[in-house]
């Protein structure tokens, strides 16, 4: 049951979150369809929406995705902190050497090392991280990392988590700003290695996971469903509660530049206590996993 009234403690539109078991990333996509970005505008037909192919719209449009998500995610890291526990947000950054040295594999088994040395410690990994290009034309990370005050992290290279150049650490105070100042700077210009992930998170809480996935729906199911009531089984949109499966709201009919998205009946309307409205507040405030 949705409550009357949404929690206060997210504004109803600006949150996007995290990853799924492990970790989630947006890729880089060619320009195409499974891409695109979604455009309505005015035409003598409102019965339909068009969605452009254009490599400038689907790029605003993978960006705007990449800044709500990281944005949300930043924050939602709070709630895995133990009550009491101080910590400290490390900012990390991780340089190639030569320009055409990135592999798919870096940053993975980069994270997979530092996974490790956070649980020999016994505190879990949390992190998040964007790829920026720098001028020179080489890919490089900026990498956020929460820890305990009483942990110091070591430098990645010295360490041989980062063998392909050189990293620096700092505490940063800021350290989601940071991130998103560097998503800002993605245009459609930016040539990203085919296969290259542009951002990347993990360790948050279950709840904090049902919202990112939440974020990823259509907009027509966010219109109907709250966080939690849908879940995905090959391709298809479920309710939970029931097991329905949700009918495509849109026909889809190709055309060279992009495709039209004719609906297949009336559309929903957003209801009025917000989306957030059935998560367990207490629960989520509290942290609980």
């Amino acid at each position: 049951m949705r409550s009357s009234a949404s929690p206060s403690f997210f504004p109803s539109e600006q949150i996007a979150a995290s990853p799924p078991a492990g970790e989630r990333a947006g890729r880089c996509a060619p320009a195409g369809g499974e891409a695109a970005g979604l455009v309505s505008f005015k035409t003598s037909d409102p019965s339909f929406l068009e969605v452009s192919f254009s490599r400038k719209l689907v790029m605003e449009r993978r960006v705007k995705r990449l800044r709500r998500q990281v944005w949300a995610a930043g924050h939602l890291q709070r709630f895995r902190t133990p009550k009491g526990m101080r910590e400290n947000v490390w900012f990390v950054t991780l340089t190639y050497r030569g320009v055409h040295d990135w592999q798919p594999r870096h940053i993975s088994k980069c994270l997979k090392a530092a996974r490790r040395w956070c649980q020999l410690r016994g505190v879990p990994f949390r992190y998040l991280w964007v790829a920026e290009l720098q001028q020179r034309g080489a890919l490089h990370y900026h990498l956020a990392i929460w820890l305990p005050k009483r942990l110091q992290l070591p430098m990645f290279d010295k360490q041989g988590w980062w063998p392909h150049g050189m990293t620096q650490r700092v505490i940063a105070k800021n350290a989601v700003g940071y991130l998103m100042k560097y998503l800002s700077k993605i245009s459609p210009f930016h040539e990203f290695p085919k296969g290259v992930r542009l951002y990347g998170l993990g360790g948050l809480t279950q709840q904090a996971r049902s919202i990112c996935s939440w974020l990823n729906l259509p907009s027509w199911c966010k219109q109907r469903f709250g966080v939690g009531e849908l879940k995905t089984v090959a391709g298809r949109r479920v309710v939970r509660a029931t097991g329905e499966i949700l009918e495509a709201l849109y026909r889809r009919v190709f055309q060279s530049s992009g495709m039209r998205l004719y609906p297949n009946g009336p559309l929903p309307a957003r209801w009025a206590d917000g989306p957030y409205s059935s998560l367990d507040s207490g629960a989520l405030l509290a942290g609980a996993p």
